[in-house]
């Protein structure tokens, strides 16, 4: 069954930016079916957010639809890795269009040849979504009210259940 991970591929051995080979070729079984449960998990996200939408917030919607669709494609980037909500993940592509998720930002690698194939950096969240790092401050100001709403005192569930 073919559910669309996809891994990092190994540069040849004169481009190579890690010494060791052994430690960075090797995916184990584990690794693939985590990263194939991520991919699921986002598809099953982005069906789950547009069906809470009310009526007349169609500019709302197609917000939602682009951003569940980059979450989408976000999460068939090629990545070596379990991914983590909370982390910063940064997408690099390489001038033949390979795209790939690093957890070194240009500045962090220290060559020229990452700032030229550094595209923009995310925080997965606990949703399986994806945030900018430029509207990080925004989202978590965002739960927070959220938060601070759900926990009032006042507010319980039974009301809305009733």
């Amino acid at each position: 069954m073919h559910i669309g991970v996809e891994l990092v591929a190994a540069r040849d051995a004169e481009t190579r930016l890690v010494v060791s080979s052994r430690e960075t070729d090797r995916a184990t079984a584990d690794d693939l079916v985590a990263l194939a449960q991520q991919l699921s998990s986002a598809r099953y996200l982005e069906e789950g957010v547009v069906c809470l939408l009310l009526p007349g917030e169609e500019t709302s919607a197609i917000r939602v639809l682009e951003d569940a669709q980059r979450d989408e494609e976000l999460h068939s980037v090629a990545c070596n890795m379990q991914k983590q909500p909370g982390r910063v993940y940064h997408l690099y592509e390489r001038s033949d269009g390979y795209r790939y998720f690093s957890l070194l930002s240009p500045d962090e690698w220290g060559k020229e040849e990452k700032r030229k194939e550094y595209v923009a950096s995310y925080r997965l969240e606990p949703d399986r979504s994806w945030t900018p790092t430029s509207e990080i401050v925004k989202r978590d100001i965002q739960f927070r009210s959220l938060d601070a709403f759900l926990h009032q005192p006042s507010l319980k569930l039974e009301h809305f259940l009733t």
